[in-house]
């Protein structure tokens, strides 16, 4: 197939899975903190060297006609660690060429977005990984369309699949674009010690039941199967939330994970309750976490618990989290070898949650219109596709600028995908997220009040989000 085929035939895939997540997702408000890629010790930062240019000044930057007009731009993003160091690396051409970028990061980067909104000071430029704030922030007039912005409509239309374009049209007006697309259905391990344990990852027609099996053989081989952690600030409780959205669509299926968005579903549900009990066949037992059981789960950083498995003396053999944990294992490992020291396999099952960064803005100023324009652009995702842990949905950037097999077969999983459903608690949003949080951690503490930690969940709906 060539270049152009692919590109092709990448679109339109992307363009039917968002199709399906149009209709799994409310298109209502969903306040929710953002997603859960952060470093949730993320501190305000640069995004790159300072203007080199005057303000009000233009230079074209980015190779594909964009014009950087100098100026202070204030984004509030989720970004932190290794992934604020991409996202630095993206601003270089950008910065070089007289634009200036003043990013925040936050793990609460919705209730972060409400206050500033409310208070009258919002960001230039957000990017959390939510769209229902958006929805809402386009409807009170809030945020600009991106006609606003000259050209920006046109390279978005022509550039983006149509399914992404749906998802941030409110009122028949584009307000945003998808810079950054991520899988929740990747488990990540260390081929060397499946070697050593004579055991072969699960391909897309295991079961939940064979990655139970799976830990029991590593267990009984003398390795520690699991790296697990909660802890991520106020999203603490998310990875666990994508073990679980993984393992409902996977073995309860579709109607029941979509309920769940709209409400037809409780969850309270038998078969959701049988989810977290199958969660618990690995979580709670204590000799299946490098962490020593549900203790030390919630107490280790989920960043953290990315390393365990890839360190000289691997103290386990996997660990479950977004494709976004390539870039924390190359930023700790930098001379790990994408294949032979860490790969991944697809969740049992081969269903697929994901998440994307969604960008908008709340003014059509030249600057912060330019630093639009340079985001949506190919020339500036590929920078990051180039060093991991992104996948771009923007057709100029073409499966060959992925870094390696392991990254390109990211992108692979989902423009493949025969099922996908958007990341369940970035869907439901608000205080229905926060409690799906709340009760992860709380289920590791205390297991047998399952029922009312569900009960309590449910309960949320509706409610309006707490704010900091």
């Amino acid at each position: 197939m060539n270049h152009s085929t692919t590109l092709f035939t990448q679109r339109m895939r992307w363009g039917l899975l968002l199709a399906v997540i149009l209709l799994a997702m409310p298109i209502a408000l969903a306040c929710g903190d953002g997603d859960d890629e952060n470093d949730p010790t993320a501190t305000p930062g640069s995004g790159g060297a300072s203007p080199t240019a005057g303000s009000g000044g233009t230079t074209p930057a980015g190779g594909g006609g964009l014009t950087v007009v100098a100026g202070d731009v204030d984004v509030l993003g989720i970004w932190g660690g290794e992934e604020l160091d991409s996202f630095d690396d993206m601003m270089q051409p950008y910065t070089a060429a007289g634009g200036k970028v003043n990013f925040t990061g936050t793990r609460s980067i919705t209730s972060e977005l409400t206050v500033r909104v409310e208070g009258g000071s919002p960001s230039d430029i957000a990017i959390p990984a939510e769209i229902g704030l958006m929805q809402e922030f386009a409807k009170n007039g809030d945020i600009i369309s991106l006609d606003e912005c000259t050209g920006l409509e046109a390279i978005v239309k022509a550039k983006y699949p149509d399914g992404f374009q749906d998802l941030a049209t409110v009122d028949g007006k584009l307000y945003g674009f998808f810079m950054k697309a991520d899988t929740k259905a990747t488990v990540w391990y260390n081929p060397k010690v499946f070697d050593e344990a004579n055991v072969e990852p699960l391909d897309d027609d295991a079961s939940y039941e064979d990655l139970v099996t799976l830990t029991k053989d590593l267990q009984e081989a003398g390795i520690t199967p699991w790296s697990i952690g909660m802890e991520a600030g106020d999203g603490s409780g998310f990875p666990g939330s994508d073990w679980l959205q993984q393992i409902i669509l996977n073995e309860a299926g579709e109607d029941v994970y979509d309920g769940l968005i709209d409400g037809t579903t409780k969850f309270t549900d038998a078969k959701v309750k049988d989810a977290w009990t199958k969660w618990g066949e690995i979580v709670l037992n204590d000799d299946y976490s490098s962490q020593g059981g549900p203790e030390g789960i919630n107490a280790t950083n989920f960043q953290d618990a990315v390393y365990p498995p890839f360190e000289n003396d691997p103290q386990a053999a996997m660990v479950a989290l977004g494709g976004f944990a390539a870039g924390f294992i190359t930023g700790q490992f930098p001379n790990a070898k994408a294949g032979d020291d860490f790969d991944f396999f697809t969740w049992p099952g081969g269903a697929i949650t994901g998440g994307a960064n969604v960008v908008y803005a709340f003014n059509n100023d030249p600057a912060t219109c330019s630093l639009l324009t340079y985001l949506a652009s190919g020339d500036a995702q590929e920078r990051w596709v180039k060093r991991g842990g992104f996948t771009s949905v923007n057709e100029d950037v073409s499966l060959e600028a992925y870094p390696n097999d392991v990254a390109r077969n990211q992108a692979k999983q989902l423009i493949d995908a025969d099922s996908f459903r958007f990341d369940l608690d970035d869907a439901i949003g608000g205080a229905l997220q926060q409690a799906l949080f709340r009760g992860v951690t709380e289920y590791l503490s205390d297991p047998g009040k399952l029922d009312s930690i569900l009960s309590s969940i449910e309960a949320a709906r509706g409610q309006p989000a707490s704010t900091p």
